[in-house]
């Protein structure tokens, strides 16, 4: 048994399988690790036409593998699902793919600031947690010239949870004040001291509301942004395209309710900042603060998607929908490889920042 701490957010500490069939019948090729094959009597789980998994029982709603083997002999890809997980010196931090219909509703539903809490009984330490091993590597970059020490990461990562998942500001507001501390804690330089005491000096120092324009997240900000993701989605893989007449169906349907439903919103931003593989896979905290821009704007496309389809206003029912297709888009299918290069170029952007 493990040792190290397991972290979560508070949101997804009750989590547990409630065979929602949503995964079975996503359509996904399976892989069959080796030592199940003679089990399964297949080296991969092909879906059929309806595109479910052929383990799946449609009359029952469960997976025969799991019903009657166990979890430990699914496939890794299913007894993974839906859980995100990345391994550093610290623990194991683990988050969940929204597109899981449970984990969507925990977050839509969930009332109050989001935190992390470790050790949480739906995360046990002694199962398996696969995702981005970071252990024994150098922290993440604050900015291309300068590392991270664990202290300092530790506080950044708790701050990005707390201030975006606690917000009762709207949506652009929130970005707009975490895009103002990352170029302050971008300033940082050894003749201001250590770095752990100059992060949390400048994280307890809210800012002023005009300090520093976006301008520089302009590209991660809107339609674009979807349009972008969608275009890194590998051959082969269906992915969703922009909705007919965004603009008219944003202003119809979602416009009006957007800053009501703020809160869900920014829960569903701040989940995408903990346990970041992009904090360790790009060159700097600017492309983190990008990626967040990115994933609120795909959130709202994808909520104008589902309000076209229902032709009816925001509501929780059109939001699960957008949160579960915004993760499916950017967990499931688009190629991350290529969205790191194109977020990380928002670090080669000239400063313009006003010094505390």
């Amino acid at each position: 048994m493990s040792s190290a701490p397991v972290f979560c957010l508070n949101v997804h500490a009750s989590y547990a399988c409630r065979h929602s069939g949503a995964c079975c019948n996503a359509g996904w090729n399976i892989p069959v690790e080796p030592q199940l094959r003679s089990l399964l009597k297949a080296e991969w789980l092909l879906p059929g036409p309806d595109r479910a998994c052929p383990e799946y029982d449609r009359q029952s709603g469960l997976c025969r593998i799991h019903r009657d083997h166990g979890e430990s002999s699914l496939p890794a890809s299913c007894y993974q699902f839906p859980r995100r997980a990345l391994l550093d010196h610290r623990g194991t931090f683990v988050t969940l793919s929204h597109f899981c219909p449970t984990a969507a509703a925990l977050l839509v539903d969930f009332d109050g600031p989001l935190a992390i809490r470790a050790n949480a009984p739906a995360f046990p330490a002694e199962r398996v947690y696969e995702g981005l091993d970071a252990r024994g590597e150098w922290p993440p970059l604050v900015r291309p010239d300068v590392l991270f020490d664990p202290e300092s990461f530790a506080l950044w990562e708790r701050y990005l949870v707390e201030t975006i998942g606690g917000s009762s500001d709207r949506v652009d507001e929130t970005l707009a004040r975490l895009a103002v501390m990352g170029e302050r804690l971008r300033q940082w330089s050894s003749d201001r001291g250590p770095l752990a005491a100059w992060t949390a000096d400048v994280l307890a120092t809210p800012p002023p509301s005009t300090s520093l324009s976006t301008a520089r997240y302009a590209p991660f900000w809107g339609p674009d942004a979807f349009r972008y993701a969608v275009a890194t989605i590998p051959p082969g893989l269906d992915g969703p395209s922009l909705p007919r007449d965004l603009e008219k169906n944003d202003a119809q349907f979602v416009a009006g309710n957007w800053n009501a439903f703020a809160p869900v919103v920014l829960r569903y931003v701040a989940a995408h900042a903990f346990a970041s593989w992009t904090a360790y896979q790009s060159r700097g905290i600017r492309t983190q603060i990008a990626e967040l821009f990115m994933t609120a704007a795909i959130l709202r496309v994808e909520c104008a998607r589902a309000c076209q389809a229902r032709q009816s206003a925001l509501d929780r029912r059109a939001l699960l929908d957008a949160v579960r297709a915004s993760d499916l888009l950017l967990v499931h299918l688009a190629d991350r490889d290529a969205l790191m290069d194109w977020l990380g170029e928002v670090e080669e952007h000239a400063l313009t920042h006003t010094r505390r």
